[in-house]
């Protein structure tokens, strides 16, 4: 993605860091994925849109692992994701990265997707 992908990529990161979350061990399943999405880059949506049907099947099988998209793409495709991919837990724009443990958490408790997207 942009130059801004990797600062918000370490905003999320630090915030599931203060929520408790552990990064997962290499070679083991994650509980939580977390796309950080670009609209700049070209073929961006081709490529998440690929990822997360190869995460249809695994998420079939473990219902538990959470998804969440986030970043310009999530922020412009909002409705998009959830049509193509009705099993992602979470969307959330540029401006929500910090909303991320709790909109995991209502995910959770309300057994439905959470969008959130703030624009300024």
């Amino acid at each position: 993605g942009c130059q801004m992908n990797v600062h918000d990529s370490e905003r999320i990161a630090g915030s599931l860091d203060a929520a408790g979350y552990i990064p997962a061990a290499a070679g083991s399943d994650p509980d939580l994925i977390v796309f950080n999405t670009c609209a700049v880059r070209e073929n961006a949506d081709n490529k998440l849109y690929g990822h997360l049907s190869f995460l249809a099947p695994e998420k079939k099988l473990r219902p538990e692992l959470e998804i969440a998209i986030g970043g310009c793409l999530a922020q412009k495709d909002k409705s998009v994701i959830l049509e193509k991919a009705p099993y992602v837990d979470v969307v959330f724009g540029t401006h929500n990265m910090g909303s991320l443990p709790a909109l995991l958490e209502r995910a959770r408790v309300e057994k439905r997707a959470q969008i959130e997207i703030k624009e300024y």
